[in-house]
């Protein structure tokens, strides 16, 4: 599964690999601006976030405007009126507001893709975002099943705390569930994680149940 979005100068590709995410960026005529690839053990947790630049540019087109039709005014009064010069800014700037009123509104925000090492940010484009969002949910599934193919299994035979500090790491990611993971511990130590029994006021060790 890929997502890709072309730009005025770039296009920006996103693609799953088989042992991590692949970003490339590259100009209109194919020449590799960027180009990395992220292992999908540093990925997680992935997360979309959807931000404003700047709101405060969001009046410049109309103080522009201000500002033009007040010189095209004083312009007017003056001995001979408008030149033509005058008249050519006067219509470049009614298609600016125009542009501004009429169009998508993306100039002005971003999206961005975060992971645990790095964030891609792109413009938010309406007839893009559900691509976005269904790819950003693919890469977090395929992270998880591929960390849970090659980090899950278990081996009651090898060292147990490696494997049970990969459980908790795991956890945190959420490839695992908390029922799961305390299962697999079980496995891994003879003993029910976290259980406590008491006699007298003591704490005893909880017996192997392997």
């Amino acid at each position: 599964m890929h997502f890709e979005q072309r730009q005025l100068t770039r296009i920006t590709r996103l693609a799953l690999g088989p042992h991590g995410l692949h970003v490339r960026q590259s100009t209109r005529g194919g020449r590799t601006v960027l180009e990395f690839e992220m292992p999908y053990e540093e990925v997680l947790p992935v997360r979309l976030e959807r931000t404003d630049l700047a709101p405060a540019l969001k009046n410049l087109p109309f103080v522009v405007l201000w500002l033009l039709l007040a010189s095209l005014a004083h312009a007017a009064q003056q001995p001979g009126g408008l030149s033509a010069t005058g008249w050519s800014w006067a219509a470049g700037a009614a298609v600016l507001v125009g542009g501004y009123l009429l169009g998508p509104h993306t100039w002005w925000r971003r999206v961005s893709l975060r992971t645990a090492r790095a964030t891609v940010s792109l413009p938010d484009r309406r007839r893009s975002r559900e691509e976005l969002t269904a790819f950003a949910n693919a890469l977090d599934h395929h992270c998880k099943a591929y960390l849970r193919e090659h980090y899950a299994a278990i081996n009651p035979l090898g060292l147990i705390e490696p494997q049970v500090q990969r459980l908790l790491w795991l956890r945190q990611l959420n490839v695992v569930s908390e029922a799961e993971a305390r299962a697999l511990t079980t496995r891994l130590t003879g003993q029910v994680a976290d259980a406590q029994l008491t006699s007298l006021g003591l704490t005893l060790e909880m017996p192997y149940v392997n």
